[in-house]
């Protein structure tokens, strides 16, 4: 009977060790992760990314992403062996999320049943509402006084007015924390100030660690300050950052002190900007104070921070932006018209050596690569084009005759190169521009998304 026993005995002891086996093996080595998003900065209503780079052995099951509080619940699931995952999950905020810190869960799942927790804090606050006037107008010796309202729900921490041209440097701290203050501090302008614009900032910080910058300008120099030329310089230009390059704004018709232009970009560099009221780097110099953090507001200095237009991964991203260089402000809007773009353009005109036939025959007509380098479908380029002393240009969508007609919307043709980002004007009869005494080699680039174009020497 006892050896009898023995026998199921036996067989449960293996049961029991083959399920403990297969239990480790589920097991496993959890999954790793890299650049996992520690904390996050938003306010109710903005859209945020949860980022990392998740690795795992055995491959991933699933990663999910969770909040009860801000109803955040989402879940990847992972169809085929997956071994490093790239998170770059977006997600909106409430409008209704109440200020606080939430803690985010990160699970990853590998296919053994092994998992790994990994947290991500979004510190979910409003920055302060400053109704403070900060725009002066007066000589040395004159006072200047700061009023207005500051109110933030959180509590407010201290309020800095600082403007290095005027000497003026001061903070209030405010150690009660209140939720509103009345603004009033009078300052005498030194007599040995210089008689120019000078541009500093009003800071206020709330309880949060939220700020918000106000533009200050004291203009000394006597006179009003009137913008009558603005222009953007960044990484979407077609050569190195270059003010002597910049694209001009157009005036907004509607409103004198809005200028704006449309413009593409890409990820990276090539999608970063800033604001030139001259054609160089100073005296007028507009970007951020704070690049990560555009809600600090802008600065009118070579040492300000350079604007992303936000690409998102487009090829390229088109762009609306709009700046009134008065308060110091801008927006950028995504242009989403649908355009079909054409696969083919072409140069005409007269006087290019490499083209003798040419000489306004459209069959002659100098071909464009579309495409060029990758850069989108709707650009074109022909690079090292030879100009003669006498040039005229414009753009056809054919060898066939004048079916699609692209000319300059200008008003005087004749131009000294280069040109920046000057308008296109479609249809029958529209202007070449004509280059006089200009010899050389050029590249010549048509955007005919945006009808923008650019010439250049090379």
């Amino acid at each position: 009977m006892k050896s009898l026993l023995k026998i199921p005995f036996a067989i449960v002891l293996c049961a029991t060790l083959f399920m403990a086996c297969d239990d480790d093996e589920k097991s496993g080595t959890p999954p790793t992760a890299d650049n996992v998003t520690a904390n996050i900065m938003a306010e109710p209503g903005d859209e945020i990314v949860f980022e990392g780079t998740f690795n795992a052995e055995a491959g991933f099951s699933n990663i999910s992403l969770s909040n009860e509080e801000i109803m955040l619940d989402k879940q990847i699931v992972f169809a085929n062996h997956v071994t490093q995952y790239f998170l770059e999950y977006k997600f909106t905020l409430p409008q209704d999320a109440a200020l606080k810190i939430y803690d985010i869960s990160i699970s990853a799942e590998t296919l053994g049943g092994a998992t790994e927790t990994f947290m991500t804090k979004v510190d979910v606050a409003t920055p302060p509402t400053v109704d403070v006037n900060a725009d002066f107008t007066g000589l040395p010796g004159d006072e200047i006084v700061f009023e207005g309202t500051i109110t933030d729900d959180q509590g407010l921490t201290s309020i800095t007015l600082v403007n290095a041209g005027i000497g003026l440097e001061h903070t209030i701290e405010l150690n009660d924390k209140p939720k509103s203050y009345d603004l009033n501090y009078t300052y005498t302008i030194p007599l040995a100030s210089e008689m120019k614009m000078h541009n500093g900032s009003i800071d206020v910080l709330n309880t949060a660690n939220r700020t918000t910058t106000v533009p200050m300008k004291v203009n000394l120099s006597g006179d009003d300050i009137v913008y009558e030329n603005i222009y953007i310089a960044g990484g979407f230009q077609w050569w190195p950052w270059s003010p002597q390059l910049a694209f001009p704004m157009d005036q907004d018709p509607n409103d004198d002190k809005w200028f704006e232009v449309p413009v593409h970009c890409w990820d990276g560099e090539f999608e970063e900007l800033k604001f030139l009221g001259q054609l160089d780097w100073a005296p007028d110099n507009w970007g951020l104070v704070d690049q990560a953090d555009p809600s600090k507001g802008m600065l009118n200095d070579e040492s300000s921070a350079a604007i992303l237009l936000g690409a998102n991964g487009a090829n390229p991203a088109y762009k609306k932006v709009r700046f009134n260089p008065y308060i110091m402000q801008y927006t950028v809007e995504d242009i989403t018209d649908m355009v079909t773009p054409r696969t083919e353009m072409y140069i005409v005109g007269n006087g290019y050596p490499a083209y003798p036939d040419l000489d306004w025959n459209t069959e002659a007509a100098i071909p464009m690569t579309q495409n060029p380098y990758g850069y989108g479908e709707h650009i074109f380029l022909i690079e090292g084009l030879e100009f003669s002393d006498d040039v005229s240009l414009k753009f056809i969508g054919q060898t066939t005759g004048w079916d699609y007609d692209a000319g300059f919307d200008v008003e005087n043709q004749e131009v000294t190169a280069p040109v920046t980002w000057v308008k296109i004007k479609e249809g029958s009869g529209t202007k070449d521009l004509k280059f006089k005494n200009q010899a050389g080699t050029y590249t010549v680039l048509y955007d005919y998304y945006l009808k923008r174009a650019l010439i250049w020497q090379e």
